[in-house]
């Protein structure tokens, strides 16, 4: 799933930022994938749910 949805952000349907707020458990999965693709730049600090309730 991680590695369908890194895809559809290469591909422009949807922004790094709107998945990994909807999806933040794909997160690592979603990284390794655009890294791996040479696609490290549509990673973005995006700070999710999980981020402000583990402070």
């Amino acid at each position: 799933m991680a590695a369908y949805i890194a895809q559809r952000i290469i591909d422009g349907a949807y922004t790094y930022d709107y998945v990994i707020s909807r999806r933040p458990d794909l997160k690592a999965g979603i990284d390794a994938y655009l890294t791996e693709q040479g696609q490290a730049n549509l990673i973005t600090n995006t700070v999710t749910q999980q981020d402000h309730t583990a402070r």
